[in-house]
């Protein structure tokens, strides 16, 4: 009976506690943009939650007397319970977001988080002082803790989020913990009365040196999570899908690593890890245009699986008996949060990329046991002259565009290693050359990086480009430019906006998504342009002159808002607008709130009987038309739909756009003279609200359709 409610207990809390992350998550991106960086921030949230319960469970269990922690537990509990909020309703706080939803996650889950928290460690340091099976060696506990954590995060994209809005699954999780709470209770009354084990001099066996590996051993599997969930949510999609599954593997090596017979022996991934580092490095070096999309997660993902039982087979093999396992989780739960304010605060401040990814994964090619070999071998020398013959390469030589070079040095890495620490200069040389701006063979003008990503202007071909997280955000040439307004991704919308301009003198339009400010052009000196953008800095780029001129010199009545599109909109009294257009994509990651049913009746109510809204839904990882058509529908609005092929040589790029409107002779115009053609439904009914989204049945697995 008494293990069977302590395994109750444990897997109770440990799928509370996981499946709240990615609900808390869902339900603040709308209210900062959409970005993945909601997604890091929060994981940041709940190490550090962890690493505060992991301590709070240490100093109980220091406690002599066997009903005192009991008691305080108990209280604590209580408390929590009182503590629950009622609703969930964060607000926008665009000055520092990042604080801000530290700040709010704190106030309303911060206590029942550390009861739930704690469970893992002291309910395993209570079981270790029964007289109960493997009370010796309660490690177990800790892999079937983790087990109900892999299912709550499984359960959330393909159960949860499928078929529960946010309310009803708030509701729901308050429940389970009322649940949790009563088994709880009953397990501390029923834990026969027992004296705690007092510390042996064990204690001063474990230095901190040994501590210092169980910290370093703890944050490199999390950070290469947090930073292979940025990497993947951000080139497809910030949804729970693509956040849970890094976290989902990361439990799972977890599981294998502290169960009783690992699946996976610890000996079998020492042998085998450099074969499974060779093919995201690859990725690295080849792009993700000339990858199919589950290569590239399967392969991020299989290296991240391996790299992480490397460091938690490492973890296990050093870790301490019962007397210090409060201690030794604390230690786990410290490298986490570490790893976490690194992922999560220090590389936006630090960097101006996104190189906490690449420098973690140099940084565990440390932990692959290798034969000893003192210094760094001629490995890195030879690796450097290849780099540096690449780099000055000319671009239009085979080597360089095959990436010859390149991989010849990957494969010199692998199979000449000597020893770990050349292993990881050669990574790290590698690495230097791949991402550094400062070796890229387009000159860079500026890199910069915030919450909301990285944004790079290049100079190139005799054009300044912007790019963003891999895509490209508009163009302007720097001399003998050519007319802008209908290149990159705007020909398409250009027929409608002209439609709009014959019958109207004077065009009253908003736009959600600044860019380069290149679709300013499209319009004429008496129409009047509310351009609002989320992220200051592409408001800087795109003011500063140096990179763009479109908004000084563009005809219209520019006006730049800085703000989330929909909620600036909302505040907006004004309900005459002529047009429109969302064009607010930071990268192919989606800013779900904008596309939602009470999203387009925002913009239908801002605009006139017969004005139009415009949505780019390019997106090279996401079918995202039946998304419009049914909410099109439901508004009863006529849907056009239009895309571009692509063509470099006149700057147009693949696009597809659709036109939402009333006015029937409009869109008859545009379909038999300009190229657009009737949204018909396409299969299923997927219907988005605010309440629910799912991006799973959109995702395009095979290759990407638009760039």
């Amino acid at each position: 009976m008494i293990p069977l409610l302590f395994s109750i207990n444990l897997f109770l809390s440990a799928f509370l506690l996981f499946v709240i992350q990615p609900l808390v998550a869902k339900l603040l991106l709308p209210i900062y943009g959409g970005t993945p960086a909601v997604w890091t921030v929060c994981m940041l949230f709940f190490q550090f939650l962890l690493l505060l319960a992991y301590g709070y469970a240490w100093l109980l269990s220091r406690f002599a007397r066997w009903w005192v922690w009991r008691v305080l537990h108990g209280l604590l509990v209580l408390l929590s319970l009182m503590a629950l909020p009622l609703s969930f309703t964060p607000s926008s706080n665009s000055g520092s977001p990042d604080l801000a939803i530290l700040n709010y996650l704190i106030t309303h889950l911060g206590l029942p988080l550390i009861v739930i928290g704690a469970s893992a460690p002291l309910l395993q340091f209570a079981y270790s002082q029964t007289r109960a099976k493997y009370a010796s060696d309660p490690y177990f506990l800790y892999a079937l803790s983790n087990i109900g954590s892999l299912l709550a995060l499984l359960a959330y994209p393909f159960g949860v989020e499928r078929y529960l809005g946010l309310k009803l699954q708030f509701d729901y999780w308050k429940l389970g913990f009322a649940i949790y709470a009563i088994f709880l209770f009953i397990l501390l009354v029923t834990i026969p009365k027992q004296k705690l084990l007092e510390s042996s001099d064990e204690k001063s066996q474990f230095s901190w040196r040994i501590r210092l590996c169980w910290i370093g051993y703890s944050f490199i599997p999390c950070s290469l999570m947090l930073g292979v969930s940025f990497y993947i949510s951000t080139d497809i999609a910030a949804t729970p899908l693509f956040w849970v599954i890094p976290l989902a593997i990361y439990l799972l090596s977890f599981i294998i690593s502290f169960a009783q017979k690992p699946i996976i022996s610890h000996e079998w991934v020492m042998r085998n890890t450099l074969l499974f580092i060779i093919f995201p490095v690859l990725g690295f070096i080849v792009g993700i245009h000339m990858l199919l999309t589950w290569q590239l997660i399967l392969f991020h993902l299989a290296s991240f699986f391996m790299l992480a039982l490397l460091c938690l087979g490492e973890l296990v093999r050093i870790r301490p008996s019962t007397s210090q396992l409060t201690s030794f989780y604390f230690c786990i739960a410290l490298g986490g949060a570490l790893a976490g304010l690194f992922n999560g605060l220090l590389a936006p401040r630090l960097f101006s990329g996104s190189y906490e990814y690449p420098l973690i994964f140099a940084a565990a090619m440390l932990c692959i046991s290798l034969p000893k070999s003192t210094g760094v071998g001629s490995t890195v020398f030879i690796l450097f002259a290849l780099e540096l013959i690449n780099y000055f390469l000319p671009n239009q030589l085979w080597l360089k565009t095959n990436h010859i070079l390149e991989i010849l040095a990957l494969s010199l890495i692998l199979i000449w290693p000597k020893n770990s620490l050349n292993l990881f200069g050669g990574m790290a040389i590698l690495f230097v050359f791949l991402f550094s701006p400062w070796f890229k063979s387009m000159e860079t003008l500026t890199q910069q990086r915030n919450f909301y990503g990285v944004k790079q202007v290049l100079s190139v071909n005799g054009a300044h480009v912007l790019v963003s997280q891999n895509i490209l955000h508009g163009f302007q040439f720097t001399q003998d430019q050519p007319d802008n307004s209908a290149m990159a991704y705007y020909n398409p919308v250009l027929s409608a906006v002209q439609h709009l301009q014959t019958r109207h003198p004077a065009l009253n339009a908003s736009l959600i998504g600044l860019g380069t400010g290149m679709m300013a052009c499209q319009f004429r000196a008496n129409d009047r342009l509310e351009i609002i953008d989320i992220d200051r800095q592409v408001i800087n780029i795109a003011s500063n002159t140096n990179y763009f001129t479109y908004l000084r010199d563009c005809p219209p009545k520019i006006s730049v808002i800085e703000g989330d599109g929909r909620i600036v909109l909302h505040d907006n009294p004004e309900t005459n607008l002529d047009l429109v257009v969302v064009d607010a994509f930071s990268s192919d990651a989606i800013p779900t709130h904008l596309l939602t049913l009470e999203a387009f009746k925002l913009y239908q109510h801002k605009i006139k009987e017969d004005g139009v809204i415009l949505v780019n839904i390019s997106n090279r990882h996401l079918h995202l038309l039946p998304i419009i058509i049914t909410a099109s529908r439901e508004l009863e609005l006529i849907v056009l739909h239009k895309q571009q092929a692509e063509n470099y040589f006149e700057g147009k790029f693949p696009a597809e756009w659709v036109l939402l409107t009333t006015n029937q002779a409009m869109a008859v115009e545009l379909m038999q003279n300009s190229g657009w053609r009737f949204a018909a439904e396409e299969g299923s009914r997927w219907l988005w609200t605010d309440d629910y989204s799912n991006l799973a049945p959109l995702v395009n697995w095979g290759k990407a359709r638009v760039v």
